[in-house]
Parts: C-alpha cells; sequence; structure tokens
C-alpha cells in the first residue's frame, strides 16, 4: 500500500500545489489526497483548464493524486441545500476523471452534526425522535443519480465513517442499511478506525474484516482513550478520547494493516492529522513514517492465500 496525507493545496491561506508536492516527496509520501478546493475547484479543472497543471505538478515530484475530498451533505432537511450539494458532488465527479483520480470520499450526510439520528437516548427503534428509515429513504433518493454518475465515469464514492462531522453511515447497522438502499459497486467505504476507538466499535480488524470488499479507500487516524478521564466524564465528556496521528493512541498499525491487506485492500492509506499534541506537518510526517515502518515491504510482498474475513 502507498501512503498519502490531505491537503488543501491551492486554497485560500494554504501552501500551493507545487509547495505541497515538494514537501511530500521530502518526507516519502506517494500521493496526496486534496480538497475540492483550491487547485481541484470545479471550475478551475473543469473550465479553465486546471487539469494538466495538477496532474504535471504531482508527476513532476513523482507523486499522485489518491482521492478527492468532497464533504457534501446530501441529507440537509432544507431540499434547496442538498439539491446544491449534489450539484457539488456531480461536479466533483467530473473533476475527478478529469484529474484521473480513481476515488472521492464525501458523506453520507445528516440533518444535523451530533449524529442523534435514532433519537432518544435508550429508546428502541420506531421512537417518535428516531429518523433512521426517512433519512435511509432519503440518501436513497439522493444518491442514485450520484451512483450511476460515478459508474458512468468509472470514479468511485467512498463515505467517511466519521459521526461527529455528520453522518449517518457511522457503524456497521447504517452501512448495511445504506449499501442495500443503493447497491452499487461503486458506492463502499473509507477505513478509518479512529472513531471506532471512542464508539466501542471494537476490534478495529473485526470490523475491516467484516467489510472486506467494501474499503475503497482508508483515510486514518489513531485515537487514545483515558481510563481515567471517562471515568470522571462518563461516555457523555469531551475530554476522554483524543485523536492522534497513527502510532500515537491505541491502535495497532501493524494488525490494521495486516487485515485491509487480506481482506483485498491494496490502495493507499492516508494520514489525517487532528492531533492536539502533535499538529500541522510534523504530525502528518510523523504518521507517514510510523505507517512506513509496519507496513510489509514494498517489494517482494504476497498476497495472502487464504484470507481471514468473517463473512
Amino acid at each position: 500500500m502507498d501512503i498519502s496525507f490531505t491537503s488543501s493545496a491551492g486554497a485560500e491561506n494554504t501552501w500551493s500545489l507545487e509547495e505541497c508536492a515538494t514537501w511530500a516527496k521530502k518526507h516519502d509520501f506517494d500521493c496526496v489526497r486534496l480538497t475540492d478546493s483550491g487547485v481541484l475547484d470545479s471550475e478551475l479543472v473543469l473550465e479553465q483548464g486546471g487539469a494538466s497543471e495538477v496532474k504535471e505538478t504531482l508527476s513532476g515530484h513523482g507523486l499522485y493524486l489518491s482521492c478527492i475530498s468532497a464533504h457534501c451533505n446530501l441529507l440537509d432537511d432544507d431540499i434547496e441545500v442538498r439539491e446544491a450539494q449534489s450539484e457539488r458532488l456531480l461536479r466533483a465527479i467530473e473533476t475527478a476523471r478529469a484529474v484521473d483520480c480513481p476515488v472521492i470520499i464525501c458523506g453520507s450526510g445528516a440533518p444535523v452534526r451530533n449524529g442523534q439520528f435514532y433519537g432518544m437516548f435508550s429508546s428502541p427503534p420506531g421512537n417518535a425522535s428516531d429518523r433512521t428509515d426517512e433519512l435511509v429513504d432519503r440518501y436513497s433518493q439522493m444518491f442514485e443519480p450520484i451512483a450511476r454518475a460515478a459508474e458512468e465515469n468509472d470514479i468511485r464514492i467512498a463515505h467517511d465513517v466519521a459521526v461527529r462531522m455528520g453522518n449517518i453511515g457511522c457503524n456497521p447497522e447504517m452501512w448495511d442499511r445504506l449499501l442495500d438502499a443503493v447497491a452499487s459497486d461503486h458506492i463502499g467505504l473509507s477505513c478509518d478506525p479512529s472513531h471506532w476507538v471512542w464508539m466501542m466499535m471494537m476490534p478495529a480488524e473485526d470490523v475491516i474484516r467484516e467489510y472486506a470488499g467494501k474499503w475503497y479507500f482508508a483515510d486514518v487516524k489513531d485515537c487514545e482513550v483515558s481510563e481515567r478521564m471517562l471515568y470522571r466524564q462518563g461516555i457523555i465528556g469531551n475530554w476522554w478520547w483524543q485523536y492522534r496521528v497513527p502510532g500515537r493512541g491505541d491502535l495497532d498499525w501493524a494488525k490494521i494493516s495486516g487485515a485491509l491487506i487480506e481482506s483485498g485492500y491494496d490502495y493507499v492509506l492516508c494520514v489525517e492529522n487532528e492531533d492536539r499534541g502533535m499538529p500541522g506537518l510534523e504530525g502528518l510526517a510523523y504518521g507517514g513514517r510510523h505507517l512506513r515502518r509496519v507496513l510489509p515491504s514494498r517489494e517482494g510482498h504476497e498476497a495472502p492465500k487464504t484470507p481471514w474475513l468473517i463473512r
């Protein structure tokens, strides 16, 4: 697997793509993941011919574009908002085709960011405030045309699994419902086990094995839990867990990378940095170095003859 990181190169108050690529090569990254802003703004790419500049800048440093981030919310309660977000995602698909990028990561969406689409806590399915059925139906309506566009352009859509940023597709129960609602081999999931630590969906390796074949990207972070702070705050607190870059939390990245490989995933591990203790480029470089140490050798590695899968 190759190693990547996330950047919004070319956006306001950020570095240029040239600066980004120079740093990436210096720190032994193979590729970059860029947001649908800055140099990948759809107008720049599709109307102003920016695709060639992106491809040439990256290839000039021996890099490639691993993924485009287009975190669009197609499940907003405001129909005008979700239609505008749908148009943005469709444009991102066109952009991905223009720059030869095979994957877009986006959220499944949610009306609110706090993740309480199940309704009141400790209430049975179908309680008065449970919106899951309604939102799965809305997802089906909004993502059917997205799936068709992805198929026509041969672009894979990988759903971000983070709950706090507003995604109903944040756990196995909802993954199953969404993947059934829009059945397409161009819609899958992006692996980020940092969320599963504090959501108590462990071990992460078994989550990966259970959804073998549906991991279309891996935007990876680590997570550290303080058992003492958990006792002090309970699960409703905000300070008993922290995101970390790979190698600074509780996850075993040798096991995780092994589970991904055994599940048939052989694309990219993309470092995300939300680590308060090692912010910025220092954290990205640290995460990349740690992943490099635990991955199999780039040469001579053979795929497992009998993958260890759950289903």
